[in-house]
């Protein structure tokens, strides 16, 4: 007898018992009254077998018979359905033999039988990056990393770097004890200094860069078009440039960063970085 089986069994018992109310049992069994009914019944006449299922051991009527499974198999084995997929081969029965069946039985019976797919699924694709921009300066990515660059020479300390797009050229980078304002501002000060303003600015969705008040816009504010900035993004719109705030962090950002970071190994040897712009 299977668990819910015994479990029905004991709270019809304590029906017949008189401790629980029909009722009662119908919502702890989660089932109609009708259907408590139906099962007290049997039970009074056929004892603890009430309970289990009258299909139980029985094959079902609409099941494939086992010689038309056989015969399945040995039409796949012949020459001229070798090598078919489970959905051509299901058409082919059809078509050739009179054999109408669903593809999901074929593929069952086909299994069942020890017969691999004739090709396996397909791995799932890793996420496409988008595609980079087509000139130097149209468009910057920025992110930070935190990491123990110093080992146990000192605290955890956060990169902020902002790399070309199209490029790949990192055009400022900077330590910070955290990822703050003042490391991003320097990053983007070195950046202007060297090469320019940026025609645009790909950046995460940290509340340094998009303000958290624009996940809980009113309707009327969202057709308003209402947009409520960070300090940093009303100074970066001032300056003609927009902010491009994804779903999704700046990756490539992030990996080129710490490509170009020192590592671990490197530090040992290399001077302490200084956290002052």
């Amino acid at each position: 007898m299977r668990p819910h089986e015994v479990r029905r069994l004991t709270v019809i018992q304590h029906v017949l018992e008189g401790s629980l109310s029909v009722a009662q049992a119908a919502a702890l069994l989660q089932l109609s009254t009708r259907q408590v009914l139906r099962i007290k019944k049997r039970v009074l006449e056929e004892g603890e077998k009430g309970v289990i299922h009258k299909n139980r051991g029985r094959r079902p009527s609409h099941a494939l018979p086992e010689a038309l499974k056989q015969q399945i198999v040995s039409l796949y084995h012949t020459d001229a359905y070798r090598g078919c997929n489970d959905t051509h081969f299901t058409e082919l029965l059809a078509e050739r033999e009179g054999i109408v069946v669903s593809t999901s039985t074929v593929r069952r019976v086909l299994r069942a039988a020890g017969i691999a797919p004739v090709r396996k699924h397909r791995a799932p694709r890793p996420h496409r990056m988008r595609r980079r921009k087509s000139q130097a300066g149209l468009l910057w990515q920025m992110d930070a990393s935190t990491f123990d660059w110093l080992e146990d020479r000192g605290p955890r300390l956060t990169l902020h770097a902002a790399i070309d797009d199209a490029t790949g050229q990192v055009v400022g980078a900077m330590f910070c004890p955290t990822e703050c304002l003042e490391g991003y501002w320097a990053v983007l000060h070195l950046g202007i200094s060297s090469y320019g303003i940026p025609v645009g600015l790909y950046v995460d969705r940290h509340t340094i860069f998009r303000s958290p008040k624009a996940e809980h816009l009113t309707l009327e504010e969202e057709l308003a078009g209402v947009q409520p900035d960070s300090a940093r993004t009303r100074c970066c719109r001032t300056g003609h440039f927009p902010f491009i705030c994804p779903l999704s962090a700046g990756q490539r950002a992030d990996r080129t960063a710490l490509g170009h970071a020192p590592r671990p190994f490197d530090a040992r040897i290399a001077p302490a970085p200084r956290l002052d712009p």
